[in-house]
């Protein structure tokens, strides 16, 4: 008697897809019911504290909720740098420095460079954090500010090996729980943007120096061109200010390409314009905006409050993203 393989062979295969099918249900499911899903904004303990406002705690209840259903695989985060992984000032009342105020502590910097930087910064710092003016108005005048700090460094010897050692005092300057979020999200494979209308050597500097600047960690910001003597010609590009930093100065970089698939944002920033920086990202659907208010507090907490889901008033840490990424598997 023969026997026809053929039709075992069919069936064992039809068995085994069926298996795995039921297996792959089972994992699905697994994952489904492993989320913690959060049913109260109480549950997340570090947003209860009496520096912390939030616009509507029903939207972010939403939002956050959206983000642990969606996952890891779907987040990307977006950052500022000055002033938003750096604390606005330490314990002693000094105030960190930005990553223009780095290359101004380089010691072969020109004095005549220092002194006309620090005029600007008397000039235009008081209008980045007027609260009556307009978002155009302040448009305008941050950009006058950048073309003349930016025409300011042309000629301007690069001080590579001093920037090095500058950056060793930002490490203490950093928030805390910065060095939790850059792991969190290399061992979830989570990309972080480190998004800067600073100098970006000097934002690199200061992630090189404190061991953040890992694979997933991307820096868009201000670049300087340089000639063969190393002095500064420019800066490559369009000039990224704090009003524009949106989808427009990262859709051709490697960064883009990283999360084109991911639709939801964790957002930090320190200034009325960075809670834009994820706008224009047409395929992302969930933004939480958390928003450092360090500077002139009163008179701009309604502003921010308007433009962030939660605003952290001379906050230290990052604690409240860390409590987010947490649930987030």
């Amino acid at each position: 008697m023969t026997i026809d393989t053929t039709d075992i062979s069919q069936n064992n295969n039809f068995c085994r897809g069926v298996v795995l099918g039921y297996k792959k249900v089972v994992q699905d499911f697994s994952i489904v019911s492993d989320m913690k899903m959060i049913t109260s904004l109480h549950e997340i303990k570090e947003l209860d504290k009496p520096n912390i406002h939030i616009r509507d705690k029903d939207a972010l209840l939403t939002k956050i909720n959206q983000i642990i259903r969606d996952g890891h695989e779907k987040l990307q985060i977006v950052t500022d740098f000055d002033h938003t992984l750096t604390r606005h000032n330490m314990d002693n009342g000094k105030t960190v420095l930005t990553s223009f105020g780095m290359f101004r502590e380089c010691p072969s910097v020109p004095q005549e460079y220092k002194d006309e930087e620090l005029r600007l910064a008397d000039i235009y710092k008081p209008i980045e954090v007027d609260p009556t003016m307009s978002i155009e108005d302040k448009t305008k005048h941050m950009v006058a500010w950048y073309l003349a700090a930016h025409k300011l460094l042309k000629g301007v010897k690069f001080p590579r090996n001093e920037l090095i050692e500058v950056s060793q005092k930002m490490i203490d300057c950093f928030r805390i729980g910065v060095e939790d979020l850059i792991l969190w999200s290399e061992k979830q494979q989570v990309p972080v943007l480190v998004f800067s209308a600073g100098l970006g050597e000097c934002v690199v500097a200061a992630l090189n120096a404190a061991n953040f600047l890992l694979p997933h960690v991307k820096v868009v910001s201000n670049f300087l061109a340089l000639d063969e003597n190393e002095s500064v010609i420019g800066i490559k590009g369009d000039v990224i200010h704090t009003y524009n930093k949106n989808e427009a100065a990262i859709k051709d970089t490697e960064y883009y390409e990283m999360v084109k698939e991911r639709n939801n944002v964790l957002l930090l920033g320190d200034n009325i314009g960075d809670a834009g920086m994820a706008e224009g990202m047409e395929h992302c659907d969930v933004i939480v905006k958390i928003g450092f208010l360090g500077r002139n507090t009163e008179a701009n907490l309604q502003n921010y409050t308007n433009k962030f889901d939660i605003v952290l008033v001379n906050e230290h840490t990052v604690d409240v993203a860390n409590a987010i990424l947490k649930l987030v598997l």
